[in-house]
């Protein structure tokens, strides 16, 4: 008497927002917030209520369900995003400290 799969989903969906709010994750990087959540739930479902608890079939499910809810495809590319996002403003913060500092020694 485990819950469905899609209702592990479903509130790992729902929590993932009130979540990653909590934690400030910049909103490119949730849906690995879901793929954890749904993977940990997954688990501990099976944990709780399957008779023949196996981790290993029990990790392999849960991350396939998680990463085929979240997309794996648009999750790769925002995470690629936000890096690169981060490293060109970093970049342009070192240029506006480098040229702060070559003023006020004018």
């Amino acid at each position: 008497m485990g819950f469905d799969l899609g209702l592990i989903i479903a509130f790992a969906l729902a929590g993932t927002a009130t979540l990653s709010d909590v934690l400030r994750i910049p909103k490119k990087l949730r849906s690995w917030v879901a793929v954890v959540l749904i993977l940990g739930l997954y688990m501990v479902n099976q944990w709780l209520y399957s008779p023949g608890f196996d981790w290993k079939t029990a990790l392999l499910e849960g991350l396939t369900a998680g990463l085929a809810s979240v997309g794996i495809h648009s999750s790769a590319k925002n995470t690629l995003e936000q890096f690169s996002v981060s490293k060109t403003n970093e970049k342009q913060n070192q240029i506006k400290s480098k040229n702060n500092d070559s003023q006020s020694a004018v």
